[in-house]
Parts: C-alpha cells; structure tokens; sequence
C-alpha cells in the first residue's frame, strides 16, 4: 500500500484547544497575475495531540539546525531566537 503525498505551498491557521493542535495547510488556488498576491486555500488539516505537536516541533528544530550546521540555511540576521508569540 503506498502512502499519498501532498505539496502544499504553505501554513494556514495553527490552533490548539485543549489537548488538541490543528495545522492547516494550504495551496495556491490559483496563480497570481504578475502583481497579485496569491490565493491560499486549505487543502488539508493536521490534527494532533499537542504531545505530538510538540515531537513535531522538536524534530523540525532539529532538522533546521543540521541544515544550518551545513551551511544549507542561514538563521534571519535580526530574527530573535525564539520568535514564538506570546498570548
């Protein structure tokens, strides 16, 4: 059995509620005209328990920094290091 693939183009909302994260992910509907911004729409929905959301982030944080260790990446100049909002 295979397992199906998705490119999405980018993240739409991130909620958490309760003990539960949504990521939505998002397409480009349509292409933009030269000057347009594009339109984004949701193609699809990550649901997780924020444990999980957390192994998730745990594990991009530690991708981003082997690529930046091989100079693939390079971190934002005046990006602080944990720019997570706080509410």
């Amino acid at each position: 059995m295979s397992t199906p693939e998705r490119f999405i183009d980018g993240i739409g909302n991130l909620s958490v509620q309760g003990t539960v994260a949504r990521v939505e992910l998002t397409v480009i509907e349509k292409l933009p005209l030269q000057d347009e911004t594009p339109q984004l729409a949701v193609a699809e929905r990550l649901v997780m328990s924020v444990e999980t959301m957390l192994r998730l982030h745990q594990g991009l944080t530690e991708v981003v920094g082997q690529m930046e260790g091989k100079g693939l990446i390079k971190k934002r100049e005046n990006e602080p290091e944990n720019s997570a909002k706080k509410k």
